[in-house]
């Protein structure tokens, strides 16, 4: 073999070396970008801000994770755990944990008439339909040991909520004031028995005026919520 055809031939060695070894890399780096990432290396977080975020491209997203990221584009943009009828009594941020407890047992033989929403001092509290405020508790009375400050809505059919352990009632209202869906009526509290820094609302449902029903299934429950 002549020194110019083992030339070329090193030449051609040394080429397809360099075009395998690149080849291999872009391999490696196009299964690193579709390999999930570890636990912990994102995080997709389903509070409300009012900035957008961008997603960064890649391989196709879980539908999971899609709605958990469509929930943080903007602030009214929360995504449902469960589709309701009844909008949610309250604003789930900044913590929002509903206790699927209606008729577990409570003292003296009774039944828990409501579900618990566990929250922080002060979060809003919500009319879920329009109707009008009928009867007022006020924490230290002897009619609201158990309730604290408490509201009691009342519609049009008689149906009426039961909203307790209020810090307090939102400004200008009083018994037989007329309220809108989604209007403020007060702010969670830890008034009545639920004892010091237990926040949380007391959300009753009595349809047609009768007995308590289980809210819960009735509710738009944000995603940003926990449910036990």
């Amino acid at each position: 073999m002549t020194h110019a055809a083992t030339a070329g031939r090193r030449r051609l060695l040394t080429t397809t070396a360099a075009f395998a070894c690149v080849a291999l890399t872009c391999v490696s780096f196009g299964l690193g970008g579709w390999q999930p990432a570890s636990a912990g290396s994102t995080s997709t977080s389903t509070s409300t801000s009012t900035s957008t975020s961008t997603i960064a491209p890649g391989p196709p997203k879980t539908e999971a994770l899609i709605v958990a990221r469509a929930a943080t584009v903007t602030k009214p943009a929360k995504r449902l755990r469960q589709s309701g009828l009844m909008m949610f009594p309250m604003d789930p941020e900044p913590t929002c944990t509903v206790l699927d407890n209606f008729g577990d047992a409570r003292g003296s033989g009774r039944r828990h008439q409501g579900i618990d929403i566990l929250a922080t001092l002060g979060q809003q509290v919500f009319a879920v339909a329009d109707g009008t405020l009928t009867i007022r508790y006020v924490d230290g009375a002897s009619d609201a040991q158990l309730s604290g400050n408490a509201w009691t809505l009342t519609l049009p059919d008689k149906t009426y909520y039961f909203y307790a352990h209020l810090s307090r009632f939102a400004d200008g209202l009083s018994v037989g004031s007329t309220v809108s869906k989604g209007q403020l009526i007060g702010y969670v509290g830890d008034t009545g028995d639920p004892g010091p820094g237990n926040y949380h609302l007391h959300f009753e449902v009595h349809p047609g005026g009768g007995s308590a029903v289980n809210g819960l299934p009735l509710l738009e429950v944000p995603t940003s919520c926990i449910v036990y």
